[in-house]
């Protein structure tokens, strides 16, 4: 068994002192999903991706990494590629079978964290080293991340919560793509036009698909994912997408996928550089029963501000849209 309690135990202080000195950034947690599936005592897997995975090092013990796949806590031995060798089922986690395109979380070993209970209360995203925080509870993994000034606790069983194709916000049902949903509306360059999401569980996030209005073309259009109090945590490249045909889903990949905990709100975001192409927006009387937000003055295209999260829905401020 890999000595991952004495480890934290050493670590745990220096993550402490880093805080006291101001001397950290908080970033995006590396992740990856495997590209083929792994028995429950295979010692060898194979990722998608090896990016920010590394095995341990003779002279600086805190290079190792750990992964973390439906609620199992892997250290990491070796790399080959994509082929990593690991040690399974450590801290007390169970060695299980994973299915191909599981997610996987890549955890630097001085941010792995052993806690007795799930993180509670406020909390502010800044002065964390990085979100989401992996706890690890003797046989259960607990991922939390810090959303609106709150922590927001789901389980690390991803397998089976990375299967439907789309969430949609609002849930619109069998709907025809050949006309407008809501109301066909002409945006304001450079304003930010936003959906609450409310996301059921943990799930990996490509992107974002806002639904075009009636015209199309032209125009570059840039998604982004928001948290709960309003924060940008994800967004698409900021020279934008040009808008595709008049009544379509603008599928949009965020730059690097973001491992979302649920169950959690959140809002999809569109930002436009012109006024030709229109957004179908959510209207009163039509699926209000969300909140909707939008800047309500233009900024600067590819410039992505916070924002103060909306308490009321706010006819034709936000698109109808899905995250993938």
């Amino acid at each position: 068994m890999h000595s991952l309690f004495k480890r934290l135990n050493l670590l745990i202080p220096l993550v402490v002192l880093a805080s006291a000195c101001g001397l950290r950034a908080q970033t995006i947690l590396t992740n990856t999903t495997l590209s083929a599936a792994a028995t429950s005592s295979a010692q060898v897997i194979t990722v998608a991706s090896a990016t920010g995975i590394s095995a341990p090092s003779a002279t600086d013990s805190t290079k190792n990494t750990y992964l973390v796949v439906d609620a199992e806590l892997m250290s990491v031995k070796a790399v080959s590629g994509t082929q990593i060798t690991v040690i399974r089922g450590v801290s007390g986690t169970a060695g299980r079978a994973h299915a191909s395109s599981a997610v996987v979380l890549v955890e630097p070993a001085y941010l792995v964290t052993n806690f007795q209970t799930p993180k509670t209360g406020g909390c502010t995203r800044g002065n964390e080293l990085a979100l989401p925080i992996v706890n690890v509870n003797s046989s259960r993994v607990t991922i939390s991340d810090c959303l609106g000034g709150q922590w927001v606790n789901g389980d690390a069983t991803q397998t089976t919560r990375a299967t439907f194709y789309r969430l949609e916000s609002p849930t619109i049902g069998a709907v025809s793509n050949a006309s407008a949903i809501g109301t066909n509306s002409t945006v304001v360059a450079a304003e930010l036009y936003c959906t609450e999401i409310r996301l059921p569980y943990s799930r990996l996030l490509t992107g974002l698909a806002p639904h075009i209005g009636t015209t199309g073309g032209t125009d570059k259009w840039i998604v982004a994912l928001y948290d709960s109090g309003g924060n940008l945590i994800a967004n698409s490249a900021v020279a934008g997408l040009t808008v595709g045909s008049a009544n379509t889903w603008q599928a949009t990949a965020f730059t690097a996928p973001y491992y979302a905990v649920g169950p959690g709100q959140y809002y999809g975001c569109v930002m436009s550089n012109g006024t030709t192409a229109t957004l179908d927006t959510v209207t009163t009387g039509k699926d209000d029963n969300i909140l909707t937000f939008k800047s309500g003055s233009a900024g600067t295209f590819g410039t992505l501000p916070n924002f103060t999260a909306p308490t009321a829905f706010a006819s034709v401020s936000g698109a109808y849209l899905y995250v993938y």
